[in-house]
């Protein structure tokens, strides 16, 4: 057997065996709060995983980024695609104006209700709430704004809603 395929059969058993370890306990008990069927395809990047709290049945895909340091709460159900970004610290703009190179952090918390699909490479950005209920985000969708309907499909830079459905 070439080496090419023992690397890739070695891989593909570590990465089974990786889901039901201990290592998927450490992550879940490093998170502020965890329910029950937690899966990760890949190993995301945390930033305050201490205040991230997770639902049942969520979903994290490879390449996701979550800047959890002001607090971000995933409900049931929800799916982060590859490469999502969840942020929620970013700079006050206008105090960086007025004084320069100095840091000026603005925090808020994000919020993602239940039954939530967030596309490949979206953004949801500090303060966003997400109360509605199987909402669907756009790969490449940068949220800036809350967003309260159900059953909806939200695209685009700004994200805005572009569908209806049942």
């Amino acid at each position: 057997m070439s080496a090419i395929k023992t690397f890739f059969r070695k891989y593909r058993q570590r990465k089974i065996k990786n889901k039901k370890t201990k290592e998927l306990n450490q992550f879940r008990n490093a998170l502020a709060s965890c329910g029950d069927n937690l899966m990760l395809f890949g190993t995301p990047e945390i930033t305050g995983i201490e205040f991230l709290s997770m639902g049942n049945d969520c979903k994290i895909n490879s390449g996701v980024y979550i800047n959890a340091r002001s607090s971000v709460t995933i409900g049931d159900d929800v799916t982060l695609s590859h490469g999502a970004k969840i942020i929620s610290t970013g700079y006050d703009i206008e105090n960086w104006i007025n004084n320069g190179i100095k840091t000026h952090i603005n925090n808020a918390p994000i919020h993602i209700g239940n039954h939530c699909w967030v596309g490949a490479n979206a953004i949801i950005l500090p303060g966003v709430k997400i109360t509605g209920e199987y909402v669907v985000i756009g790969a490449g969708a940068v949220v800036t704004k809350d967003i309260t309907e159900s059953k909806v499909i939200v695209a685009g830079v700004p994200a805005k809603t572009i569908k209806k459905y049942n």
